[in-house]
């Protein structure tokens, strides 16, 4: 069934692709707008979409079943991934600078053994107090983590408390393994994984990307897991 209806996407022009995935292009910009807490206008994250749908339409090729949706989803994904990395430089300067503010907080707090002033941070940074509230807005405006720390396995999202560096260690050569999994996984399965745990999709998104039932995509889900489980098994027996 699926093959089937990816070869009729085939025949279907760029145009009708485009038109017929929209929904697609603003549940993808919403999902990351809302993730990544930053302000980013929706608009321009659904053109930047809508830029990937259009290059989707016309390299896609239908193979081992990954219907269009599927696909484009990646490449959608994907442009606005660049359009916001490409973007973070911006916020470089407001990061480093909130990091010298907290530490100028951290001494005062030792030194006083209480809270400081508006006025005391700004004398220990070396601005006037005008200045140094501007920045304070700009703190309040923008997201202080980077996009790879917001998508990262790594990320404080998963971690209870600062990582040892065997920690770090063990993390790192698991991502590794789960690469190699991955990698060895039927893409279909290997998507799927991606759009729920990713993507952060439901069931009913990924059985419509997938051109499967809902029960089906619980039925996939499980194989994935389990297969994926025993890869790693595989892999870290090897070392």
């Amino acid at each position: 069934m699926i093959h089937s209806r990816g070869y009729a996407e085939q025949a279907q022009t760029p145009e009708r692709l485009v038109r017929a995935h929209m929904d697609l292009v603003r549940r993808i910009a919403w999902n990351l707008h809302a993730r990544i807490g930053r302000k980013v206008e929706i608009d321009d994250l659904i053109q930047i979409g809508y830029m990937g749908l259009v290059d989707a339409s016309r390299r896609y090729e239908p193979r081992d079943g990954v219907t269009f949706a599927a696909y484009a989803a990646i490449r959608i994904r994907g442009s606005i991934m660049d359009f916001l990395r490409s973007n973070s430089a911006l916020c470089r300067t407001t990061i480093l600078m909130q990091q010298k503010v907290k530490a100028a907080v951290q001494r005062l707090e030792s030194r006083l053994m209480r809270a400081p002033e508006t006025p005391e941070v700004a004398a220990e940074l070396g601005m006037p107090v005008g200045e140094y509230q501007d920045w304070l807005a700009q703190f309040a405006g923008s997201q202080t983590a980077s996009l790879d720390e917001v998508y990262d396995d790594q990320s404080s999202l998963f971690q209870g408390s600062e990582p040892s560096a065997e920690d770090r260690l063990q993390a790192t050569q698991m991502r590794g393994l789960l690469r190699q999994a991955l990698g060895k996984m039927p893409e279909r399965e290997a998507l799927l994984l991606q759009l729920i745990f990713v993507e952060e999709m439901n069931v009913y998104e990924v059985a419509e990307i997938l051109g499967v039932t809902t029960g089906r995509v619980s039925q996939i889900k499980k194989a994935a897991i389990e297969r994926l489980r025993g890869f790693i098994d595989t892999l870290q027996g090897e070392d």
